[in-house]
């Protein structure tokens, strides 16, 4: 039995035209009889996989699992299974899209994506502060790369009308920055790319798990999946485990079985991944909904003491990331060396991973921390300022 999953949250309010390219380039594929298909689990003696020692068949024993015999190897060679494709439909359903593909992180599936979607002749318009695994999927591509300043929807509009008319458009955004901890305006996005022809790719790897039904994400939470071509979501943070999958159309799945390098050449997701990642969106679709509530009261208890106490030095935000702006690498590292004396984990971002100037404490917030140490975390940073300042 799979998991209970929360029916898909379609139908978004754009339908955003020019997606034949892709059902193009798959023709020309068929038409060559170069089109890949996932061949699922044949019976058989297996003289194809990488499961040199056998171990695979000691793996699982014990535990209740319709995987148990797959073998190693690529998902295109003996590592494909029903039960792999049979989640990814379920997980494409939770999150309102047709199909999803999985890939084993988040980082992998963003370089397996942009790498190759794009060509020489397309354009990729990116905000500024998109992860650096979306930059180097862009870089690989080939593509035109054009930056857009952070959120700016006058200077993406701008670069949206000057993209070369021959080819691709895409528009690449996180739902939530992992930096800032503030959110894209999705909406407003996506109805400049259906004016401009372009396509809307939205990272979602800080928004699963917190926005959205059961926390399906902020496009779910928007309505916004007819309109978005492509949404990456990870499992690495708010889900608690690892891994990722791509979701968007049956051809993009087909698009990405057949191109992508970084799905082609991996070793298919073994037996307990799949059984852990059905354990996460079950937690999703019971506990999340209080679980989030839960973590809210935190943000808006440190957001209150951060206010009161650090001024303009503490930017609030309505998410669990929350930012101390502190410029200058000595300083900020100074800061995150006064609190890891006190016993409390806090990370330094520096320069170059910000800009120069902008170096700052990131503080990450958690449904489980107490109102007792949200109290000790405000009282590290008070006093680290004024040691700092000294």
């Amino acid at each position: 039995m799979g998991p209970h999953l929360p029916l898909g949250h379609q139908t978004g309010r754009l339908a955003l035209a020019g997606r034949d390219f892709l059902t193009e380039r798959l023709d020309a594929l068929r038409a060559a009889g170069n089109l890949r298909r996932l061949p699922g689990n044949p019976a058989g003696i297996d003289f194809w996989s990488n499961d040199y020692l056998g171990f695979s068949r000691l793996l699982g024993r014990g535990h209740a699992s319709e995987l148990v015999h797959t073998a190693p190897g690529s998902r295109l060679i003996s590592g494909d299974h029903p039960a792999i494709s049979g989640l990814e439909a379920d997980i494409a359903a939770f999150h309102g899209f047709p199909a999803a593909l999985l890939f084993g992180s988040g980082y992998s599936a963003n370089l397996g994506l942009l790498s190759c979607l794009a060509r020489r002749t397309d354009t990729i318009v990116y905000d500024e502060l998109i992860h650096a695994s979306l930059r180097d999927g862009i870089r690989l591509s080939g593509a035109a790369a054009r930056r857009c300043p952070h959120n700016s929807l006058v200077q993406a509009a701008r670069i949206l009308t000057a993209a070369r008319g021959d080819g691709q458009t895409f528009f690449v955004t996180e739902s939530r920055f992992s930096m800032d901890g503030d959110r894209a305006p999705l909406a407003e996005l996506a109805d400049l790319c259906h004016h401009h022809g372009a396509h809307l790719i939205v990272d979602e790897a800080h928004a699963i798990g917190l926005d959205g039904p059961s926390g399906a994400g902020l496009v779910a939470q928007l309505g916004l999946a007819g309109a978005v071509f492509a949404t990456v979501v990870t499992y690495g943070k708010a889900p608690g485990y690892h891994g990722a999958a791509v979701l968007g159309s049956n051809d993009l799945r087909d698009y990405l079985i057949n191109f992508s390098r970084p799905f082609i050449f991996t070793t298919a997701p073994r037996p307990a991944y799949v059984t852990g990642l059905r354990e996460v969106y079950d937690l999703m679709g019971t506990q999340q909904p209080e679980l989030r509530q839960q973590l809210q009261r935190v943000i808006e208890g440190y957001r209150s003491l951060a206010t009161e106490h650090l001024g303009e030095l503490a930017a609030p935000n309505d998410g669990p990331i929350q930012l101390v702006h502190l410029p200058g690498n000595e300083r900020v590292m100074a800061l995150e060396g006064h609190l890891r004396e006190r016993g409390l984990l806090v990370k330094a971002i520096r320069s170059p991973s910000v800009p120069p100037g902008t170096e700052r404490l990131r503080i990450c917030l958690h449904a489980f921390n107490s109102v007792g140490e949200v109290e000790q975390l405000i009282d590290g940073l008070t006093t680290g300022l004024a040691k700092i300042s000294a």
